[in-house]
């Protein structure tokens, strides 16, 4: 009898064993090259709040494909900062491994080389203290700045879900390898002042950066040319919109 009802729970497994979510690496290779372009965008910042919004800044980037890299430049700059933050990312176009990741702002300044051993720096300017960084971690991760960028590249489609490490140095929170994870990917369509209404990708989207387990982040991506048109990042009862400016 027990036999029986091993065998049938088994046989009751066997259509959820393809549901696991997919663990995405740079070896796996699955990006479409044709995806990997130059090009230069703005996105306006806004805080929602309750049926209003209000701009608090826009973000600036930029995408360089030179040689065997790619190098990404975001320029975030705030109503009420006049200095921008600037971070510059650099990774391998063959699988999108991190090579270089920079950011600088007037709170602190961080470089990080990637190696079999990641090196570089931290400097908490509030504080005048640097901090040297030297951390072995295991390979098959992404910079958790870039991961952005990578999601709008990936083999989107009905839902697809995947998960992939990334590496976020954070002094004030977690240092090293973490979780992002796809949760799910939907089909919409998005009203573009300049083109139209467009068939897009709605990507819901968590990571353990913040370590709050309610903060999640929804793209919406043109399906032919995988422009990022809108961003919505929720963390608790904060909602927070990146909308493109089409020009």
């Amino acid at each position: 009898m027990k036999k029986i009802y091993f065998t049938l729970f088994w046989l009751a497994t066997i259509p959820f064993l393809g549901l696991s979510q997919e663990m995405i690496t740079p070896k796996k290779n699955l990006i479409d090259k044709k995806w990997i372009k130059n090009r230069s965008y703005q996105m306006v910042w806004t805080v929602v709040r309750d049926t209003s919004k209000m701009k608090i800044g826009v973000v600036d980037t930029k995408v360089e494909v030179a040689g065997d890299q790619i190098l990404v430049i975001t320029a975030v700059k705030m109503n009420a900062n006049p200095s921008p933050w600037i971070d510059s990312t650099i990774v391998n176009r063959a699988d999108l491994s991190p090579v270089y990741h920079a950011s600088y702002n007037m709170q602190r300044d961080m470089s990080l080389h990637f190696n079999d051993v990641i090196t570089g720096f931290y400097k908490d300017k509030a504080a005048n203290k640097t901090t040297e960084i030297s951390q072995k971690v295991a390979s098959g991760y992404f910079d958790s700045n870039f991961y952005p960028m990578l999601i709008n590249w990936l083999p989107l489609k009905m839902g697809y879900q995947a998960d992939f490490d990334i590496y976020d140095y954070n002094p004030k929170g977690k240092t090293g390898v973490i979780k992002a994870h796809i949760l799910g990917v939907s089909e919409g369509k998005y009203r573009s002042s300049k083109l139209g209404e467009r068939k897009v990708w709605v990507v819901n989207v968590s990571d353990d950066i913040s370590g709050s387990a309610d903060s999640k982040s929804i793209y919406v991506i043109d399906q032919l040319t995988r422009q990022l048109f809108e961003q919505k990042i929720t963390v608790g009862n904060r909602i927070m919109e990146m909308t493109l400016v089409e020009k």
